[in-house]
């Protein structure tokens, strides 16, 4: 199974206490993609996800993408802003 993740994606998660909530991608290796939300989750502690427990969005935002590219350190307050930007 192929998925085409960006940093700052948007996710939804579908399984475990999180189910419901969106999220967004911060990083991922083979298996699990780490997400964050900025309240619960934040950028210290990224949460491990499985990706088949995951609704992959395909909308991202460009905050988080410019930050990551640039490398400019991404903040808890930047998360909140871009999943706010979503709803």
């Amino acid at each position: 199974m192929t998925y085409n993740l960006q940093r700052g994606q948007l996710v939804k998660s579908n399984a475990g206490r999180d189910k419901g909530r969106y999220f967004l991608v911060y990083d991922w290796d083979y298996e699990y993609v780490y997400v964050v939300d900025g309240v619960l989750r934040k950028v210290q502690k990224p949460k491990k996800k499985n990706l088949c427990h995951l609704s992959f969005i395909k909308q991202y935002s460009e905050l988080i993408q410019s930050r990551f590219q640039s490398g400019v350190p991404i903040t808890n307050a930047d998360i909140r802003k871009a999943l706010n930007n979503f709803e």
